[in-house]
């Protein structure tokens, strides 16, 4: 599962505020480069990009558990025209997927 800029999660990366991290926010496939995320990362560095609701914010990645549970920012998601939730958009797909199969299986 992953926060990258996939078409399951709208072409947009899903990164938190480094200050709070409270909120996943969008940022614009074209706008970060892996090796952008790899260089913030190894030299804990923040990212500092445009998010889709509009402001420039210090971002970075989250962790596994983060991006399974932060909820996704409301306003980032009604830019992107989809509901909001929790968790980046392929995760929480992805859960809905396997809660469905559970209630099949029984």
């Amino acid at each position: 599962m992953t926060a990258y800029p996939i078409p399951e999660n709208h072409g947009h990366w899903w990164l938190t505020t480094r200050r709070s991290w409270s909120h996943l926010h969008a940022v614009p496939g074209g706008n970060l480069t892996p090796d952008d995320l790899h260089d913030s990362i190894d030299w804990a560095d923040p990212l500092e990009r445009q998010t889709a609701c509009g402001p420039v914010l210090d971002l970075t990645y989250a962790g596994i558990g983060s991006r399974f549970s932060m909820p996704r920012c409301a306003h980032c998601c009604r830019t992107l025209g989809i509901p909001a939730g929790r968790g980046t958009p392929v995760n929480e797909a992805a859960e809905k997927r396997l809660a469905e199969e559970k209630t099949h299986a029984r």
